[in-house]
């Protein structure tokens, strides 16, 4: 496995592809993190996913992932779709996307 580290102790390692996404795989003590930037409605945005295996990420775990692995300037948010649009794969895991200026 191939590993880099990034800003704050944050480890770059080498992740299979999911479904075609272009991501990146970092991890940072129980914490597993998969970041992209994505085309949403011929926009890109940012998409953080932070996960841990036995339980939720703290938020100290998910503040240092956001300011650490994506741009600063930019805001983001955690965001609840409808219940039928609602998919999340690992039982541990929550995500961060990109919002606009003015979207909240």
């Amino acid at each position: 496995m191939t590993e880099r580290v990034k800003a704050h102790g944050w480890r770059e390692i080498v992740a299979p592809p999911l479904h075609g996404l272009e991501a990146k795989a970092f991890a940072k003590g129980l914490c597993r993190v998969l970041v992209s930037h994505e085309d949403h409605g011929g926009k890109m945005r940012w998409h953080l996913s932070i996960s841990c295996r036995d339980r939720y990420p703290q938020w100290e775990e998910i503040k240092d992932a956001r300011y650490s692995l994506l741009p600063v300037g930019l805001t983001f948010a955690q965001i609840l779709p409808p219940l039928n649009d609602y998919t999340n794969i690992h039982p541990h895991c929550f995500h961060l996307w990109e919002i606009a200026e003015g979207e909240w």
